[in-house]
């Protein structure tokens, strides 16, 4: 089984109350990283077909480092005391880009940038990344990502697969480091059903 857990980095934030240091206060943050790794050992390659993980997209609501928790129906609050250590998006695209390597499906995988041309790309907008403690009995992890595997000819995009995916993994209490490690669970379901579902449409069409 691979261990999925948080990795928290926490450090003391000193500000000045004041301009001129007449005083100094403190306020402690903590930062996150998910820790997402696919249960299986890395597959050899089963096809010559290269794919291209582009930087995935993300509702503006979520897009900023701070956690997010989802409170009522209308009403979400940021967290400005933890945080991602990066921004999420960048931080899900590594993780589906590190998860496809190890999967087999492709040749290769590569990064965005590089000069060969990949024989795919794929995409993915996050719709969803933050905390739901509506229920107060039941709070939960939630992540929604869109993607699309899209091939390049002559000019022309076109979009070969595309599906979404949702999970609300459970919470044992509203702390970072639970919220993290659910989102961190949440992504191997997300992942684990995206290499199943590719896998499927590649054997069904091949190069």
């Amino acid at each position: 089984m691979s261990r999925v857990s948080a990795i928290v980095c926490s450090i003391l934030v000193v500000s000045a109350l004041a301009m001129g240091g007449c005083g100094e206060g403190t306020a402690a943050k903590e930062y996150f990283m998910l820790d997402v790794a696919r249960e299986a050992e890395p597959v050899p390659a089963r096809s010559d077909a290269t794919v291209e993980v582009r930087r995935f997209s993300i509702n503006t609501a979520y897009a900023s480092r701070n956690l997010v928790y989802r409170l009522g129906d209308f009403q979400y609050e940021p967290d400005y005391y933890r945080q991602f250590m990066i921004s999420p998006a960048m931080m899900i695209t590594e993780v589906t880009r590190h998860w496809l390597a190890g999967a087999g499906l492709f040749k290769q995988v590569l990064p965005p940038g590089t000069p060969a041309v990949p024989t795919y790309t794929l995409q993915g907008i996050v719709t969803a990344l933050y905390g739901d403690f509506t229920d107060k009995a039941a709070p939960t992890a939630v992540v929604r990502i869109r993607f699309f595997l899209v091939r390049h000819v002559e000019s022309t995009d076109t979009v070969l697969f595309s599906q979404s995916y949702r999970t609300a993994g459970p919470l044992p209490d509203r702390t970072g480091p639970a919220l993290i490690e659910a989102f961190s669970k949440d992504m191997v379901e997300i992942l684990t059903g995206l290499e199943a579902d590719l896998a499927k449409f590649l054997a069904a069409n091949p190069n």
